[in-house]
């Protein structure tokens, strides 16, 4: 193999980390006591596949999560920017986590991994939410508080950061990207 060989050779992307997914439970018991509420409501987002080659992975995600000992009502939508999500809101806040796993798992199978681009965990602050979003590349957690017109909560989102800085794996401040229209 030459040099340029090296160079300009496509890399294999590194498949999505989704066993930190877990991490977020024990987590959750500190945000509690910080003031969040686990919701149970959670969500994949990944980048639209084309429908010919998606349709069989989307029927193994509908039918495990139908079937699935986690009881969960569940939905795939398209939203404002193009991006595809399975939603998720469970009975149990953990059952969620195990939910979101489990999609993510078949994706990965279904060879559409490097597509994910995140998982989203809603929790409520008071009559708001607030977010945690896991960053499948980076394989780490950052938190996101939306307010009106389009405004986050830095202050929040970083109290939240040092709540949890010992549990999860938490992303550089630089890395903490809005997610706008969640839809759940």
């Amino acid at each position: 193999m030459g040099l340029l060989d090296a160079l300009f050779r496509p890399r294999k992307a590194e498949p999505p980390k989704i066993d930190d997914l877990f991490k977020l439970h024990p987590a959750s018991v500190g945000l509690e006591r910080f003031g969040l509420a686990a919701t149970g409501k959670a969500g994949v987002c990944f980048k639209t596949i084309e429908p010919k080659g998606f349709e069989s992975t989307k029927k193994e995600i509908v039918d495990i999560l139908t079937n699935s000992a986690f009881e969960a009502r569940y939905d795939v939508t398209k939203d404002d920017y193009g991006f595809t999500w399975v939603t998720i809101e469970s009975y149990a806040p953990d059952d969620a986590i195990a939910n979101v796993y489990m999609a993510s798992q078949l994706l990965v199978d279904g060879g559409f991994g490097d597509h994910i681009v995140c998982a989203v965990f809603r929790f409520d602050h008071g009559d708001r939410p607030a977010y945690w979003i896991y960053n499948y590349r980076r394989a780490s957690f950052y938190p996101f508080v939306p307010l009106q017109n389009r405004e986050r909560d830095s202050q929040l989102e970083y109290r939240l950061r040092l709540q949890v800085s010992e549990e999860l794996p938490v992303e550089t401040i630089d890395y903490w990207y809005p997610i706008w229209g969640v839809p759940f």
